[in-house]
Protein backbone atom coordinates (compact mmCIF):
# COMPACT_ATOMS: atom_id res chain seq x y z
CA UNK A 1 0.00 0.00 0.00
CA UNK A 2 3.02 2.43 0.94
CA UNK A 3 3.70 2.27 -2.86
CA UNK A 4 0.41 3.42 -3.99
CA UNK A 5 0.41 6.22 -1.75
CA UNK A 6 4.11 7.07 -3.02
CA UNK A 7 2.63 7.49 -6.35
CA UNK A 8 -0.96 9.85 -4.88
CA UNK A 9 1.92 11.62 -3.26
CA UNK A 10 3.91 12.50 -6.47
CA UNK A 11 0.59 14.00 -8.19
CA UNK A 12 0.00 16.08 -5.49
CA UNK A 13 3.56 17.23 -5.54
CA UNK A 14 3.27 18.22 -9.44
CA UNK A 15 -0.23 20.04 -8.93
CA UNK A 16 1.21 22.12 -6.25
CA UNK A 17 5.14 23.80 -7.19
CA UNK A 18 5.57 23.41 -10.76
CA UNK A 19 5.46 26.56 -12.04
CA UNK A 20 6.33 26.05 -15.92
CA UNK A 21 3.85 26.24 -18.97
CA UNK A 22 3.74 22.23 -20.27
CA UNK A 23 5.73 21.78 -23.67
CA UNK A 24 5.10 18.53 -25.68
CA UNK A 25 8.14 16.82 -26.25
CA UNK A 26 7.83 16.67 -30.02
CA UNK A 27 7.99 20.27 -30.40
CA UNK A 28 11.35 20.87 -29.07
CA UNK A 29 13.22 20.10 -32.31
CA UNK A 30 11.44 21.58 -35.36
CA UNK A 31 14.21 21.30 -37.82
CA UNK A 32 17.08 20.44 -35.62
CA UNK A 33 18.23 17.17 -33.43
CA UNK A 34 16.50 16.90 -29.99
CA UNK A 35 16.40 14.27 -27.46
CA UNK A 36 14.43 12.64 -24.59
CA UNK A 37 16.10 10.38 -22.00
CA UNK A 38 13.47 8.88 -19.26
CA UNK A 39 13.77 6.80 -16.22
CA UNK A 40 10.70 5.12 -14.81
CA UNK A 41 9.10 2.95 -12.17
CA UNK A 42 6.13 0.50 -12.93
CA UNK A 43 4.19 -1.11 -9.60
CA UNK A 44 1.35 -3.28 -9.40
CA UNK A 45 -0.61 -5.11 -6.51
CA UNK A 46 -0.75 -8.01 -8.97
CA UNK A 47 1.56 -9.32 -11.58
CA UNK A 48 -0.17 -7.94 -14.32
CA UNK A 49 -0.23 -4.51 -15.10
CA UNK A 50 -3.58 -2.72 -15.20
CA UNK A 51 -5.52 -1.92 -18.05
CA UNK A 52 -4.73 1.96 -19.01
CA UNK A 53 -1.17 1.50 -17.76
CA UNK A 54 -0.47 -0.57 -20.77
CA UNK A 55 -2.94 0.29 -23.25
CA UNK A 56 -2.18 2.51 -26.43
CA UNK A 57 1.65 2.85 -25.41
CA UNK A 58 2.83 1.37 -28.44
CA UNK A 59 3.31 -1.80 -27.05
CA UNK A 60 6.64 -0.67 -24.55
CA UNK A 61 4.54 -1.30 -21.10
CA UNK A 62 5.27 -4.96 -19.96
CA UNK A 63 1.87 -6.78 -19.28
CA UNK A 64 3.68 -8.88 -16.26
CA UNK A 65 3.26 -6.14 -13.43
CA UNK A 66 5.87 -4.33 -11.56
CA UNK A 67 9.05 -3.16 -13.85
CA UNK A 68 11.54 -0.35 -14.28
CA UNK A 69 11.86 1.11 -17.20
CA UNK A 70 14.69 3.20 -19.07
CA UNK A 71 13.56 4.74 -22.29
CA UNK A 72 15.67 7.34 -24.82
CA UNK A 73 15.32 8.62 -28.11
CA UNK A 74 16.62 11.12 -30.35
CA UNK A 75 14.96 12.69 -33.59
CA UNK A 76 14.80 15.13 -36.01
CA UNK A 77 11.11 17.05 -37.17
CA UNK A 78 10.98 19.11 -40.16
CA UNK A 79 12.03 22.67 -40.61
CA UNK A 80 9.11 25.80 -40.84
CA UNK A 81 8.66 26.90 -44.11
CA UNK A 82 10.79 29.91 -42.82
CA UNK A 83 13.95 27.88 -41.96
CA UNK A 84 13.75 25.82 -45.45
CA UNK A 85 15.57 27.61 -47.82
CA UNK A 86 17.04 26.57 -50.87
CA UNK A 87 20.72 26.67 -50.95
CA UNK A 88 20.86 27.81 -54.65
CA UNK A 89 18.01 30.30 -55.49
CA UNK A 90 17.39 31.38 -51.50
CA UNK A 91 13.66 30.39 -51.62
CA UNK A 92 11.84 28.30 -49.58
CA UNK A 93 12.79 24.54 -50.11
CA UNK A 94 9.94 21.85 -50.63
CA UNK A 95 12.52 19.09 -49.71
CA UNK A 96 13.35 18.45 -46.30
CA UNK A 97 14.23 15.11 -44.00
CA UNK A 98 13.70 13.72 -40.58
CA UNK A 99 14.54 10.66 -38.39
CA UNK A 100 13.21 8.84 -35.23
CA UNK A 101 15.18 6.50 -33.19
CA UNK A 102 13.73 5.23 -30.05
CA UNK A 103 14.38 2.71 -27.71
CA UNK A 104 12.96 0.92 -24.40
CA UNK A 105 14.54 -1.27 -21.85
CA UNK A 106 12.58 -2.89 -19.19
CA UNK A 107 13.51 -5.08 -16.10
CA UNK A 108 11.18 -6.91 -13.90
CA UNK A 109 10.19 -10.00 -12.04
CA UNK A 110 9.77 -13.55 -13.69
CA UNK A 111 6.60 -15.30 -13.77
CA UNK A 112 7.72 -19.06 -13.62
CA UNK A 113 3.71 -20.04 -13.22
CA UNK A 114 2.74 -18.06 -16.03
CA UNK A 115 4.73 -17.60 -18.98
CA UNK A 116 2.57 -15.37 -20.99
CA UNK A 117 3.27 -12.58 -18.41
CA UNK A 118 7.46 -12.82 -18.80
CA UNK A 119 7.93 -9.69 -21.07
CA UNK A 120 9.43 -7.56 -18.34
CA UNK A 121 12.35 -8.21 -19.49
CA UNK A 122 13.23 -6.45 -22.58
CA UNK A 123 14.88 -4.36 -24.99
CA UNK A 124 12.28 -2.58 -27.64
CA UNK A 125 12.93 -0.43 -30.62
CA UNK A 126 9.34 1.03 -31.19
CA UNK A 127 10.79 3.88 -33.19
CA UNK A 128 13.55 3.59 -35.83
CA UNK A 129 12.79 5.40 -39.53
CA UNK A 130 14.11 8.05 -41.88
CA UNK A 131 11.47 9.85 -43.49
CA UNK A 132 12.03 12.51 -46.66
CA UNK A 133 9.50 14.95 -47.67
CA UNK A 134 8.79 16.70 -51.05
CA UNK A 135 6.32 19.19 -51.24
CA UNK A 136 2.88 17.59 -49.75
CA UNK A 137 4.33 14.18 -49.80
CA UNK A 138 6.54 12.31 -47.47
CA UNK A 139 8.30 9.09 -47.75
CA UNK A 140 9.80 7.10 -44.74
CA UNK A 141 11.14 3.69 -44.10
CA UNK A 142 11.25 2.02 -40.93
CA UNK A 143 9.15 1.60 -37.25
CA UNK A 144 6.90 4.40 -36.81
CA UNK A 145 4.66 5.05 -34.41
CA UNK A 146 1.16 5.86 -36.23
CA UNK A 147 -2.48 5.97 -35.50
CA UNK A 148 -5.09 5.20 -38.35
CA UNK A 149 -8.85 6.65 -38.74
CA UNK A 150 -10.77 9.96 -37.99
CA UNK A 151 -10.93 11.13 -34.36
CA UNK A 152 -9.31 12.48 -31.61
CA UNK A 153 -5.79 10.83 -31.07
CA UNK A 154 -4.93 12.69 -27.53
CA UNK A 155 -7.66 11.06 -25.99
CA UNK A 156 -9.30 8.49 -27.44
CA UNK A 157 -10.17 4.53 -26.02
CA UNK A 158 -7.99 3.24 -29.49
CA UNK A 159 -9.16 3.64 -33.24
CA UNK A 160 -10.98 0.26 -34.03
CA UNK A 161 -8.81 -0.99 -36.95
CA UNK A 162 -5.08 0.80 -35.70
CA UNK A 163 -4.75 1.97 -32.33
CA UNK A 164 -0.98 2.42 -31.49
CA UNK A 165 -1.30 -0.48 -28.88
CA UNK A 166 1.11 -3.01 -30.33
CA UNK A 167 4.46 -2.01 -31.16
CA UNK A 168 5.07 -0.36 -35.25
CA UNK A 169 5.68 -2.55 -37.73
CA UNK A 170 8.50 -2.47 -40.10
CA UNK A 171 7.52 -1.11 -43.55
CA UNK A 172 8.26 1.89 -46.34
CA UNK A 173 5.13 4.30 -46.82
CA UNK A 174 4.40 6.77 -49.51
CA UNK A 175 1.51 9.07 -47.86
CA UNK A 176 0.66 12.77 -47.63
CA UNK A 177 0.89 13.78 -44.20
CA UNK A 178 -1.52 16.54 -43.81
CA UNK A 179 -4.59 16.93 -45.92
CA UNK A 180 -4.05 18.88 -49.83
CA UNK A 181 -6.43 20.91 -51.06
CA UNK A 182 -7.83 20.46 -54.43
CA UNK A 183 -7.17 24.54 -55.65
CA UNK A 184 -9.18 23.97 -59.08
CA UNK A 185 -11.73 23.18 -56.48
CA UNK A 186 -11.06 26.54 -55.04
CA UNK A 187 -10.20 25.00 -51.92
CA UNK A 188 -13.40 23.30 -50.72
CA UNK A 189 -12.12 19.74 -50.90
CA UNK A 190 -8.80 18.41 -49.83
CA UNK A 191 -7.45 14.62 -49.63
CA UNK A 192 -5.08 12.48 -47.68
CA UNK A 193 -4.01 9.09 -49.06
CA UNK A 194 -1.49 6.72 -48.01
CA UNK A 195 0.19 3.07 -49.53
CA UNK A 196 2.59 1.08 -47.62
CA UNK A 197 3.95 -2.34 -47.56
CA UNK A 198 5.86 -3.97 -44.10
CA UNK A 199 6.79 -7.33 -42.82
CA UNK A 200 5.07 -9.25 -39.66
CA UNK A 201 8.58 -9.78 -37.77
CA UNK A 202 6.89 -12.26 -35.12
CA UNK A 203 7.88 -15.75 -34.07
CA UNK A 204 4.89 -17.87 -34.82
CA UNK A 205 4.49 -17.36 -38.33
CA UNK A 206 7.80 -16.59 -40.59
CA UNK A 207 7.76 -14.29 -43.96
CA UNK A 208 4.25 -12.76 -43.16
CA UNK A 209 3.54 -9.26 -44.52
CA UNK A 210 1.46 -6.47 -44.01
CA UNK A 211 -0.08 -4.31 -46.99
CA UNK A 212 -2.04 -0.78 -45.97
CA UNK A 213 -3.67 2.02 -47.49
CA UNK A 214 -5.99 4.95 -47.03
CA UNK A 215 -7.97 7.81 -48.38
CA UNK A 216 -9.94 10.54 -46.99
CA UNK A 217 -11.53 13.74 -47.89
CA UNK A 218 -12.33 16.30 -46.27
CA UNK A 219 -15.10 19.02 -47.65
CA UNK A 220 -15.20 22.73 -46.85
CA UNK A 221 -12.36 25.12 -46.62
CA UNK A 222 -10.01 25.03 -43.99
CA UNK A 223 -11.42 28.16 -42.37
CA UNK A 224 -14.95 27.09 -42.43
CA UNK A 225 -16.74 26.53 -39.16
CA UNK A 226 -18.09 23.38 -40.03
CA UNK A 227 -16.82 20.34 -42.37
CA UNK A 228 -17.62 17.16 -42.90
CA UNK A 229 -14.81 14.14 -43.33
CA UNK A 230 -15.04 11.11 -44.95
CA UNK A 231 -12.37 8.02 -46.11
CA UNK A 232 -11.74 4.50 -45.45
CA UNK A 233 -8.35 2.43 -44.24
CA UNK A 234 -7.51 -0.69 -45.35
CA UNK A 235 -4.79 -3.28 -43.94
CA UNK A 236 -4.21 -6.99 -44.89
CA UNK A 237 -1.92 -9.84 -43.32
CA UNK A 238 -0.75 -12.36 -46.12
CA UNK A 239 1.76 -14.73 -47.51
CA UNK A 240 3.87 -16.65 -44.45
CA UNK A 241 5.10 -20.11 -43.64
CA UNK A 242 4.66 -22.37 -40.41
CA UNK A 243 4.77 -25.63 -39.46
CA UNK A 244 1.17 -25.25 -37.31
CA UNK A 245 -0.24 -24.70 -40.94
CA UNK A 246 1.28 -28.01 -42.29
CA UNK A 247 -1.51 -30.77 -43.09
CA UNK A 248 -4.42 -28.62 -42.77
CA UNK A 249 -7.13 -27.07 -44.90
CA UNK A 250 -5.76 -23.75 -44.43
CA UNK A 251 -2.19 -24.33 -46.73
CA UNK A 252 -0.14 -26.27 -49.36
CA UNK A 253 2.52 -27.44 -46.90
CA UNK A 254 2.94 -24.74 -44.62
CA UNK A 255 2.75 -22.30 -47.14
CA UNK A 256 0.35 -19.25 -47.62
CA UNK A 257 -0.74 -17.86 -51.04
CA UNK A 258 2.94 -14.99 -51.73
CA UNK A 259 3.38 -14.08 -55.25
CA UNK A 260 2.99 -11.06 -56.96
CA UNK A 261 -0.74 -12.07 -58.81
CA UNK A 262 -1.59 -13.00 -55.18
CA UNK A 263 -0.40 -9.33 -53.87
CA UNK A 264 -2.54 -7.80 -56.44
CA UNK A 265 -5.85 -9.84 -54.95
CA UNK A 266 -4.55 -8.64 -51.69
CA UNK A 267 -4.70 -5.05 -53.06
CA UNK A 268 -7.97 -5.28 -54.69
CA UNK A 269 -9.39 -7.32 -51.58
CA UNK A 270 -11.04 -9.35 -54.65
CA UNK A 271 -11.51 -13.63 -55.07
CA UNK A 272 -8.31 -15.24 -56.46
CA UNK A 273 -9.08 -16.28 -60.36
CA UNK A 274 -9.27 -20.11 -59.33
CA UNK A 275 -11.25 -21.97 -56.42
CA UNK A 276 -7.81 -23.91 -55.17
CA UNK A 277 -4.50 -24.44 -56.68
CA UNK A 278 -0.69 -25.40 -55.80
CA UNK A 279 -0.14 -21.96 -54.24
CA UNK A 280 -3.95 -22.24 -52.15
CA UNK A 281 -6.82 -24.11 -50.73
CA UNK A 282 -10.39 -23.45 -51.00
CA UNK A 283 -9.75 -21.40 -47.96
CA UNK A 284 -8.44 -18.79 -50.01
CA UNK A 285 -10.60 -19.43 -52.98
CA UNK A 286 -14.05 -18.62 -50.83
CA UNK A 287 -12.55 -16.15 -48.32
CA UNK A 288 -9.70 -14.19 -50.39
CA UNK A 289 -6.26 -14.05 -49.98
CA UNK A 290 -5.15 -12.73 -47.13
CA UNK A 291 -6.55 -11.47 -43.71
CA UNK A 292 -8.17 -8.14 -44.20
CA UNK A 293 -9.14 -5.29 -41.33
CA UNK A 294 -10.15 -1.66 -41.97
CA UNK A 295 -12.76 1.10 -40.97
CA UNK A 296 -14.94 3.35 -43.00
CA UNK A 297 -14.60 6.73 -41.29
CA UNK A 298 -17.14 9.91 -41.04
CA UNK A 299 -16.57 12.77 -38.82
CA UNK A 300 -17.92 16.22 -38.71
CA UNK A 301 -15.92 19.39 -37.08
CA UNK A 302 -17.62 22.48 -36.08
CA UNK A 303 -15.28 25.20 -34.99
CA UNK A 304 -16.24 28.52 -33.12
CA UNK A 305 -13.87 31.06 -31.68
CA UNK A 306 -13.94 29.80 -28.04
CA UNK A 307 -15.02 25.95 -28.47
CA UNK A 308 -14.61 23.13 -30.76
CA UNK A 309 -16.66 19.73 -31.57
CA UNK A 310 -16.17 16.71 -33.65
CA UNK A 311 -18.36 13.87 -34.35
CA UNK A 312 -16.82 10.79 -35.39
CA UNK A 313 -17.75 7.40 -36.20
CA UNK A 314 -15.15 4.73 -37.41
CA UNK A 315 -17.27 1.32 -38.91
CA UNK A 316 -15.34 -1.74 -38.52
CA UNK A 317 -15.17 -4.03 -41.57
CA UNK A 318 -13.73 -7.20 -42.28
CA UNK A 319 -15.00 -8.10 -45.72
CA UNK A 320 -17.70 -7.55 -48.22
CA UNK A 321 -20.44 -7.54 -45.77
CA UNK A 322 -18.94 -4.71 -43.41
CA UNK A 323 -18.19 -2.63 -46.61
CA UNK A 324 -22.04 -3.09 -47.63
CA UNK A 325 -23.18 -1.95 -43.69
CA UNK A 326 -24.37 -5.53 -43.52
CA UNK A 327 -23.11 -5.26 -39.42
CA UNK A 328 -24.06 -1.81 -38.44
CA UNK A 329 -23.83 -0.14 -36.18
CA UNK A 330 -20.58 -2.11 -35.28
CA UNK A 331 -17.89 0.33 -35.02
CA UNK A 332 -16.30 3.07 -32.56
CA UNK A 333 -18.77 6.55 -32.59
CA UNK A 334 -17.08 9.54 -30.34
CA UNK A 335 -18.07 13.23 -29.46
CA UNK A 336 -15.17 15.54 -28.96
CA UNK A 337 -14.76 18.80 -27.53
CA UNK A 338 -12.10 21.56 -27.39
CA UNK A 339 -11.55 24.67 -25.67
CA UNK A 340 -10.21 27.26 -27.49
CA UNK A 341 -10.35 30.00 -25.06
CA UNK A 342 -6.76 31.90 -24.94
CA UNK A 343 -6.73 32.24 -21.25
CA UNK A 344 -5.70 29.56 -19.02
CA UNK A 345 -6.92 30.72 -15.53
CA UNK A 346 -6.55 28.51 -12.79
CA UNK A 347 -8.20 25.47 -13.93
CA UNK A 348 -9.15 24.92 -17.72
CA UNK A 349 -10.91 22.20 -18.72
CA UNK A 350 -9.07 21.91 -22.46
CA UNK A 351 -10.64 18.81 -23.81
CA UNK A 352 -13.22 15.75 -23.23
CA UNK A 353 -14.17 12.72 -25.54
CA UNK A 354 -16.84 10.58 -24.80
CA UNK A 355 -16.86 7.47 -26.91
CA UNK A 356 -19.19 4.00 -27.30
CA UNK A 357 -17.99 1.06 -28.94
CA UNK A 358 -20.02 -1.93 -30.27
CA UNK A 359 -18.87 -4.95 -32.12
CA UNK A 360 -22.18 -7.50 -31.35
CA UNK A 361 -23.72 -7.51 -34.83
CA UNK A 362 -21.03 -9.08 -36.53
CA UNK A 363 -22.70 -9.35 -40.05
CA UNK A 364 -25.20 -12.07 -38.11
CA UNK A 365 -24.30 -15.25 -36.26
CA UNK A 366 -24.56 -17.46 -39.13
CA UNK A 367 -21.41 -18.38 -41.49
CA UNK A 368 -22.52 -19.26 -45.15
CA UNK A 369 -19.67 -18.88 -47.53
CA UNK A 370 -22.50 -19.59 -49.97
CA UNK A 371 -23.82 -16.72 -49.47
CA UNK A 372 -23.10 -12.88 -50.92
CA UNK A 373 -22.07 -11.79 -47.47
CA UNK A 374 -21.28 -14.67 -45.24
CA UNK A 375 -21.86 -13.47 -42.20
CA UNK A 376 -20.42 -13.97 -38.69
CA UNK A 377 -17.00 -11.70 -39.16
CA UNK A 378 -15.50 -12.80 -35.76
CA UNK A 379 -13.41 -9.63 -35.53
CA UNK A 380 -9.71 -10.01 -35.35
CA UNK A 381 -9.53 -13.73 -35.35
CA UNK A 382 -8.45 -15.70 -38.18
CA UNK A 383 -8.10 -19.63 -39.35
CA UNK A 384 -4.71 -19.06 -40.90
CA UNK A 385 -3.01 -16.77 -38.73
CA UNK A 386 -3.62 -18.07 -35.26
CA UNK A 387 -2.87 -15.35 -33.31
CA UNK A 388 -5.02 -12.92 -35.84
CA UNK A 389 -4.91 -8.88 -35.58
CA UNK A 390 -2.15 -8.74 -33.36
CA UNK A 391 1.25 -8.07 -33.49
CA UNK A 392 3.99 -9.10 -30.84
CA UNK A 393 1.07 -10.55 -28.67
CA UNK A 394 -0.94 -6.99 -28.95
CA UNK A 395 -4.20 -5.99 -30.61
CA UNK A 396 -3.13 -3.98 -33.42
CA UNK A 397 -6.62 -2.56 -33.41
CA UNK A 398 -9.02 -1.38 -30.63
CA UNK A 399 -7.17 -2.56 -27.20
CA UNK A 400 -10.77 -3.66 -25.92
CA UNK A 401 -10.67 -6.57 -28.12
CA UNK A 402 -8.54 -7.82 -26.49
CA UNK A 403 -5.96 -11.08 -26.45
CA UNK A 404 -6.92 -14.31 -23.83
CA UNK A 405 -3.51 -13.48 -21.91
CA UNK A 406 -5.01 -10.54 -20.54
CA UNK A 407 -7.98 -12.31 -19.20
CA UNK A 408 -8.86 -13.94 -15.63
CA UNK A 409 -8.62 -17.64 -15.38
CA UNK A 410 -12.38 -18.11 -14.79
CA UNK A 411 -12.64 -16.28 -17.93
CA UNK A 412 -10.14 -18.09 -20.28
CA UNK A 413 -11.88 -21.50 -18.58
CA UNK A 414 -14.41 -20.74 -21.20
CA UNK A 415 -12.24 -22.93 -24.00
CA UNK A 416 -12.47 -21.97 -27.90
CA UNK A 417 -12.85 -18.71 -29.35
CA UNK A 418 -9.61 -17.93 -30.97
CA UNK A 419 -6.78 -15.62 -29.74
CA UNK A 420 -9.58 -13.06 -29.21
CA UNK A 421 -12.21 -15.03 -27.28
CA UNK A 422 -14.05 -11.60 -26.47
CA UNK A 423 -14.89 -10.10 -29.67
CA UNK A 424 -18.37 -9.14 -29.24
CA UNK A 425 -18.41 -6.49 -26.25
CA UNK A 426 -20.28 -3.28 -25.87
CA UNK A 427 -17.49 -0.45 -24.21
CA UNK A 428 -18.61 3.58 -22.89
CA UNK A 429 -15.72 5.62 -22.20
CA UNK A 430 -15.04 8.74 -21.23
CA UNK A 431 -11.66 10.63 -21.17
CA UNK A 432 -10.73 14.49 -19.84
CA UNK A 433 -7.98 16.42 -20.11
CA UNK A 434 -7.19 19.79 -17.52
CA UNK A 435 -4.49 22.62 -16.95
CA UNK A 436 -3.97 23.42 -13.67
CA UNK A 437 -2.80 27.06 -13.88
CA UNK A 438 0.07 27.56 -16.35
CA UNK A 439 2.02 24.14 -14.90
CA UNK A 440 0.22 20.66 -14.73
CA UNK A 441 -1.13 18.86 -16.93
CA UNK A 442 -3.97 16.14 -15.84
CA UNK A 443 -5.69 13.32 -17.72
CA UNK A 444 -8.32 11.09 -16.58
CA UNK A 445 -9.73 7.68 -18.56
CA UNK A 446 -12.66 6.16 -17.30
CA UNK A 447 -13.90 2.79 -19.25
CA UNK A 448 -16.84 0.47 -18.13
CA UNK A 449 -17.57 -2.40 -20.69
CA UNK A 450 -20.14 -5.79 -21.15
CA UNK A 451 -18.44 -8.63 -22.72
CA UNK A 452 -20.43 -11.20 -24.50
CA UNK A 453 -17.52 -13.45 -25.80
CA UNK A 454 -17.71 -14.36 -29.86
CA UNK A 455 -20.33 -16.27 -31.63
CA UNK A 456 -17.79 -19.34 -31.42
CA UNK A 457 -17.72 -19.28 -27.95
CA UNK A 458 -20.17 -17.19 -25.88
CA UNK A 459 -19.76 -16.51 -22.77
CA UNK A 460 -22.06 -18.21 -20.36
CA UNK A 461 -22.73 -14.84 -18.36
CA UNK A 462 -21.89 -11.34 -19.46
CA UNK A 463 -18.42 -10.43 -17.77
CA UNK A 464 -18.58 -6.40 -17.29
CA UNK A 465 -15.25 -4.54 -16.35
CA UNK A 466 -14.72 -1.19 -15.30
CA UNK A 467 -10.96 0.41 -15.71
CA UNK A 468 -10.04 3.86 -14.68
CA UNK A 469 -6.76 5.86 -14.45
CA UNK A 470 -5.76 9.46 -13.49
CA UNK A 471 -2.30 10.98 -14.51
CA UNK A 472 -0.47 14.17 -14.67
CA UNK A 473 2.40 15.85 -15.55
CA UNK A 474 4.74 18.66 -14.70
CA UNK A 475 7.98 20.53 -15.46
CA UNK A 476 9.96 20.47 -12.44
CA UNK A 477 11.68 24.22 -11.06
CA UNK A 478 15.09 25.37 -11.47
CA UNK A 479 15.73 21.91 -13.65
CA UNK A 480 15.67 23.00 -17.37
CA UNK A 481 13.69 21.02 -19.64
CA UNK A 482 13.17 18.06 -16.64
CA UNK A 483 9.28 16.41 -16.30
CA UNK A 484 8.09 14.49 -13.84
CA UNK A 485 4.96 12.10 -14.89
CA UNK A 486 2.85 9.90 -12.17
CA UNK A 487 0.15 7.86 -13.07
CA UNK A 488 -2.83 5.81 -11.08
CA UNK A 489 -4.45 2.81 -12.51
CA UNK A 490 -7.24 1.03 -11.47
CA UNK A 491 -9.10 -2.57 -12.38
CA UNK A 492 -12.16 -3.77 -11.45
CA UNK A 493 -14.54 -6.20 -12.22
CA UNK A 494 -14.52 -9.86 -14.13
CA UNK A 495 -12.58 -9.68 -17.54
CA UNK A 496 -9.57 -8.70 -16.00
CA UNK A 497 -8.02 -9.39 -12.48
CA UNK A 498 -8.44 -6.63 -9.88
CA UNK A 499 -5.36 -4.69 -9.80
CA UNK A 500 -4.04 -1.18 -8.51
CA UNK A 501 -1.36 -0.34 -10.06
CA UNK A 502 0.83 3.58 -10.61
CA UNK A 503 3.74 4.49 -12.98
CA UNK A 504 6.49 7.61 -12.35
CA UNK A 505 8.85 8.84 -14.82
CA UNK A 506 10.98 11.34 -14.42
CA UNK A 507 12.36 13.18 -18.19
CA UNK A 508 14.98 15.27 -19.51
CA UNK A 509 14.37 16.75 -23.33
CA UNK A 510 16.76 18.33 -25.04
Amino acid sequence: MRYYLLTFLLIQIIQSFCPLRAQPADSLAKGRIGGVAEVGCLISSIAQTPFWLRTNQYGIVPLGGSAGTLRASAFRDYGSKSTRRSMSSGKPSRFDWGFGLAVVGNTGPVDLLNTNLNDARQVLWPEVFAKVRFGQFELFAGRRREVYGLGDTTLTSGFVAWSGNAIPFPKVQLHTPNFVPVKWLRNSVAFRAGYAHGWFTQPNIQGAMLHQKYLYLRFGKPTAKLTFTTGLNHQAQWGGRADYLRNTIYSVDGQLPNTLRDYVAVILARYPDAFANDRFTEFDGSNRVGNHVGSIDFAFDWKGARHSWQLYHQHIYEDASGIAFQNVPDGLTGLRWLNRKPDPGTFRLTRVVVEWLTTTDQSGDTFDFKRRFQGRDNYFNHGQYVQGWSYQGRTIGTPFVAPRTTFTQAVNANEGGGFFPNNRLVMWYAGAEALVGKTIRLTARLAWSRNFGGYDQPFPVVYQQTSAMLAGQGRLPRLPNVWLTASLALDKGELYPDAVGGFVSLQKRW
